[in-house]
């Protein structure tokens, strides 16, 4: 339990000086919303969020999804933020674009005892912790990078010498899990400077969808066509190549010529949506592609299925397994995707089942499984539901008060 919800936790920390914290970041983005607002309910934290760019407010085309996407959810409600000057003409993330002249300034004017950034492929992330390191303040990083990737030698041996020197200006270290962990040791973070803050999700979206799990599970299958029992597997994600979608498609394309009938329904959208249909359409398979699902109705989809696959060759911790484990899902995922851990959100033989990536019968024989066996995957999302209230918000919200409260290396400059 984290100090902030033992009892009696909430009048320890309102003793105590508030900590103003600076979270610097590209651009609002509808997965951090949560942590800020929660941030800012915390008593001992005064927060406020810098942005280099407006992305994200206005509709835009996502070239990878091919779709024009506009959240349907407020990105600035709840918590202090400011956008840098410059921010209206920034289109793109990149390491030179994400780039605001004015942010030392900023800094000077709000003085925190604390910044935050985003890992360091951003040149607003190398001004914060050089001004950080500097003043004397605190610098904390968060990053999902892990070592699962598979990287040309010349990479990994630039990356061996650049990232100990990024690092020396970070005091505090926050990890979004397991493998994250083992990247920060990997390049020589002792553990005392590592702090679990996992990345954050809708809860309440999702918690509210699972209340009302039986009636979303028997509209989606109305939907859709399906009968009252069908299985559902979802997957979640950009249709491209490397989130490997059609792995799944022919994976349940397989057990249904062996006798076996689960349902994938996917949704996202990207280069592979037409390829995809057209396969559906030639082997009969039983796929559903919705396209691109915002916000607003991911929840109750999550919440409708009976499982998620997530069969990337790629990804260093998906949100996904998060939104899957919020409503109790059961997950079957590559052993490529970086949130599979002992202490992590995806916890292979608990509510995660893991098979080795591209291997299209390992993945069918998994599926099949928890097809199959009801109380396998009740069992699996009992499970999940546990795992995933060690690793809420509190738990994000409480790595980064420990991480703020084990101060800069150096002392604070007047």
């Amino acid at each position: 339990m984290s100090l902030s919800t033992a009892p009696g936790g909430d009048e320890r920390l309102r003793s105590k000086p508030k900590k103003r914290l600076a979270i610097i970041v590209s651009h609002p983005i509808q997965h951090f919303v949560s942590l800020y607002r929660a941030l800012a309910d915390s008593p001992d934290i005064v927060v406020r969020v810098f942005y280099a760019s407006r992305i994200g407010l206005d509709p835009y085309f996502d070239a990878e999804m091919n779709v024009e996407l506009a959240w349907k959810m407020d990105l600035l409600a709840g918590y202090d933020h400011v956008f840098l000057a410059g921010a209206e003409r920034v289109k793109s993330i990149g390491f030179s674009t994400i780039d605001s002249p004015g942010l030392e300034d900023a800094l000077d004017a709000y003085d925190p005892d604390s910044v935050m950034v985003y890992g360091y492929n951003q040149r607003n992330a190398l001004r914060a912790a050089d001004w950080g390191h500097r003043m004397g303040r605190a610098v904390l990083m968060i990053s999902d990078s892990e070592l699962l990737q598979r990287r040309a030698f010349w990479r990994r041996a630039v990356k061996r010498l650049l990232v100990p020197l990024a690092y020396r200006r970070i005091d505090a270290f926050l990890s979004v899990g397991d493998r994250n962990e083992a990247y920060y040791r990997h390049h020589g973070v002792p553990a005392s400077r590592i702090f679990r803050s996992p990345f954050t999700i809708d809860e309440g979206a999702f918690k509210r969808a699972a209340a009302v799990r039986a009636e979303v599970r028997a509209a989606l299958r109305k939907d859709l066509g399906l009968e009252p029992d069908a299985i559902i597997a979802l997957f979640v994600g950009k249709l491209t190549e490397r989130k490997r979608p059609q792995d799944l498609l022919r994976a349940v394309s397989a057990l249904a010529d062996d006798g076996v009938t689960v349902h994938a329904v996917f949704a996202g959208n990207g280069a592979l949506m037409e390829p995809m249909r057209q396969e559906i359409e030639a082997l009969g398979a039983p796929g559903h592609l919705l396209g691109f699902v915002n916000v607003d109705r991911l929840p109750g989809l999550y919440a409708a299925s009976d499982l998620l696959v997530h069969p990337s060759e790629a990804d260093p911790h998906p949100l996904v397994c998060s939104e899957a484990a919020c409503v109790g899902l059961p997950v079957v995922l590559s052993d490529r995707i970086g949130a599979e851990g002992a202490t992590d959100i995806a916890r292979s033989g608990e509510n995660a089942l893991v098979y080795p990536v591209g291997d299209v019968q390992a993945l069918a024989a998994h599926i099949r499984s928890l097809a199959e066996d009801a109380d396998l995957r009740a069992a699996m999302g009992r499970r999940a539901l546990e795992i995933f209230g060690e690793l809420d918000l509190h738990r994000s919200v409480d790595g980064i008060r420990r991480a703020i409260e084990a101060g800069p290396r150096r002392g604070r400059r007047a």
